[in-house]
């Protein structure tokens, strides 16, 4: 008898539909790829439903690592890099057999190069295990490292030792140089790196050196060495971002890039002096871009659906509108990505370039030679392009240009630093903008913020308080033919159909013995995967506006953007509150969240 498949198991256990399941044999027919592959790609089931699907049909026990306390004596037997290189995490260790958790229990060469590692007759017995799962032990045993690290540096250059904060998701080691201050920069850059850290600021003070990490928006201290290692600190940065060493008084800025197992991260530094000494800073850019799909934005429905739609047009202006730091250069990027294709054009002007992509020609903006957006703008469009991005629009001299640009047959994206999408059009218009060009060009306006995702593995539903219900209500009732109740059991029914263990978390409204609605909200309670913050992760919260013909005409009568707002709700966008509102609802947000992003 024939081995079920995992594509004809996971359909028969409903978590693959059948059109679904014949999208994927359609796409394996006419791909090298395997089913495995191509279910995770088109997201038809997650990893631990695929785990569990493989350890029914192989008969090879799953192991939920994230439910498990294991022992650093066990997982310290071996080599933190073969445990890396191999996906395999010890858990359990008696005198003749050691029990491992395995990405690929099928994997012979892991298995040999594990049993050279222990005793003679040590029995392996190999169970199945999720990537994140592992990685989330290996991430915890490899951060053990740090403190031994930065200590035995911090003895080496015969300084006191300070207070150094322990956090479970250190670092290996990095191939630079083995002086005790290089040693002590590249764990905290690897640790950057492996807690998703985006900037990193190294902060000379009165009595100490400060280090902190901005993770997931918010700035948290990891770090604190003696105030001596400041001047060395700096100079390390500056010798790996070719800066000059002896220039203490002006500030400078340079970049350099780093390889933390098969991640490759840019680093863009400024250094700038204070009273105390010299203030690093490192922002940290993803060189992969592998991950960055529009999907993963957060924009969705109906609202995804007009995104793509003005994307695939060959002319006129798409804005992508928010505060500093709400994500509308991943927002683009991930549309240039989604939109990159060999038969056309792209070309971009961005200050500085954060995200490469392939295949797009990216222009650095540099105004002290005199390469300003605009004068950038007015050299690109002498390129032949189809598709220009513009990092912002700053100025009536871009804006203008941008606007000749999409009248001449170019689809132009690029940003506004605006608090909603309808608020873009009165400061277009301010710029300088003449109505009818407004009216006649812009497509579309997408406004976005940022806030902390819950973590998935500490999520705790709890009643909300009336107050927040009536808030809850009230802003969702403005949504057109609506019902709380049925949107949340399609969202549990299509998480379960996916597989997702944390559909059993989420709770539709219920009726309270007083007959009053109960709603559930979403809180993580803090562990170790999310360093006791509740947080792992952000995610976009939208509201995207369709320049339909009702609004362009708005647009030439010059009208408010309150206007403009009450017409595009009319018209069905859901507003930015709104869908964080749902998220909110669904368990991939807060709504303290929702509310601190929603005021920047």
């Amino acid at each position: 008898m024939a081995q079920e498949t995992l594509l004809s198991y996971l359909q028969k256990k409903g978590v693959i539909s059948d059109a679904d399941a014949t999208r994927v044999q359609v796409e394996r027919a006419r791909s090298p790829r395997n089913e495995e592959t191509i279910i995770r790609e088109m997201g038809l089931a997650d990893n631990v439903a695929i785990a569990k699907a493989k350890s029914e049909i192989f008969n090879i026990p799953y192991i939920d690592l994230n439910k498990l306390s294991i022992s650093d004596s066990i997982v310290s037997e071996v080599p933190i890099d073969n445990l890396k290189k191999y996906k395999v995490v010890p858990f359990e260790r008696d005198e003749s057999s050691v029990k491992l958790a395995m990405l690929d229990p099928f994997d012979v060469q892991a298995t040999q190069a594990l049993e050279r590692r222990y005793p003679p007759n040590t029995k392996l017995i190999v169970y199945i295990s999720t990537e994140e799962g592992i990685n989330m032990i290996l991430d915890r045993r490899v951060g053990d490292v740090m403190s031994s690290e930065v200590t035995q540096a911090l003895e080496d250059v015969d300084v006191p030792v300070q207070e150094i904060s322990e956090d479970p998701n250190l670092i290996d080691s990095i191939d630079l140089k083995n002086a005790p201050v290089a040693r002590i920069v590249n764990s905290i850059m690897q640790y950057a790196v492996i807690s998703k850290t985006s900037d990193i600021h190294i902060e000379p003070m009165e009595t100490r050196l400060r280090v902190r990490f901005r993770i997931n928006g918010i700035m948290m201290e990891r770090l604190s060495l003696p105030k001596t290692l400041g001047p060395a600190t700096s100079s390390r940065v500056k010798i790996m971002s070719n800066l000059k060493i002896d220039e203490k008084r002006l500030p400078q800025d340079g970049r350099f890039q780093i390889k933390v197992g098969k991640i490759k991260v840019d680093i863009r530094v400024s250094v700038m002096p204070t009273i105390h000494g010299e203030k690093v800073v490192m922002r940290l850019l993803e060189s992969d871009t592998s991950g960055i799909t529009l999907e993963t934005t957060g924009i969705r429905g109906s609202a995804y659906k007009i995104y793509l739609d003005a994307l695939s047009v060959t002319n006129g202006i798409i804005l992508v509108t928010g505060p500093t730091g709400s994500g509308k250069t991943r927002t683009l990027a991930s549309s240039l990505i989604k939109i990159n294709d060999p038969k056309v054009n792209i070309i971009s002007l961005e200050n500085p370039v954060e995200i490469r992509v392939p295949g797009v020609s990216q222009i650095q903006i540099n105004p002290d030679i005199g390469l300003t957006f605009s004068n950038g703008l007015r050299s690109v469009l002498r390129q032949d392009p189809d598709i220009v991005m513009v990092g912002e629009i700053r100025d009536q001299e871009t804006a203008e240009l941008a606007v000749q640009a999409s009248l001449t047959g170019h689809l132009v994206l690029s940003t506004l630093h605006t608090n909603s999408a309808p608020a873009a059009i009165p400061r277009l218009l301010d710029m300088g903008i003449e109505p009818y060009l407004l009216a006649s060009t812009l497509r579309l306006i997408a406004a976005q913020r940022l806030p902390r995702r819950i973590c998935k593995h500490c999520i705790q539903a709890f009643p909300a308080p009336p107050g927040a219900v009536k808030t809850l209500t009230s802003s969702l009732s403005g949504i057109k033919n609506f019902n709380l109740t049925q949107y949340l059991n399609r969202v549990i029914m299509a998480k379960k159909q996916k597989g997702e263990d944390a559909s059993a978390v989420l709770r539709p409204p219920e009726v309270g013995p007083d007959g009053n609605q109960i709603i559930y909200l979403y809180k993580g309670a803090g562990c170790d995967r999310c360093g006791g913050s509740g947080y792992s992760g952000r995610v976009g919260i939208f509201e995207v506006l369709d320049v339909s013909e009702k609004i362009s005409r708005m647009v030439m009568e010059d009208v408010s953007a309150q206007d403009i707002e009450h017409q595009a709700l009319d018209d069905g966008m859901l507003s930015m509150i709104q869908d964080g509102y749902l998220k909110a609802l669904e368990g991939i947000t807060s709504i303290e969240e929702v509310l601190r992003v929603s005021k920047e």
